[in-house]
């Protein structure tokens, strides 16, 4: 098998084609990667922004709901039912000690 100087520029000029096609595409790639490396970064970056907000929207709805005028009326009304037993078992108390007057009387037997 013998080369002619054809064959061989041919050959030399193909194989300098294919290097730097593969010089470009490896470029290429290694741009994409470091894009890729800056949209990730990004993105986590938001999805903690979005994670955050959604945390003080939930909040805000928790808050919402505790202040609402009914659930503050009916906190108010168990107060109110809270007191009114308290009031009535210290009179209970303030009569029982009245009548206990603090002397034990002997028991005859």
């Amino acid at each position: 098998m013998e080369y002619d100087a054809k064959l061989l520029i041919s050959l030399g000029s193909t194989f300098a084609s294919l290097a730097g096609a593969f010089a470009v595409v490896r470029y290429q790639v290694k741009s994409i990667q470091e894009v890729l490396a800056d949209v990730e970064k990004r993105l986590r970056v938001l999805d903690t922004r979005v994670d955050k907000a959604e945390l003080t929207d939930q909040r805000v709805s928790v808050l919402a709901s505790m202040l609402s005028p009914t659930e503050r009326d009916k906190a108010a009304r168990e107060i109110a039912t809270i007191r009114a037993e308290l009031t009535t078992a210290l009179n209970d108390v303030t009569t029982l000690k009245k009548m206990h007057n603090g002397s034990h009387p002997s028991i005859k037997e």
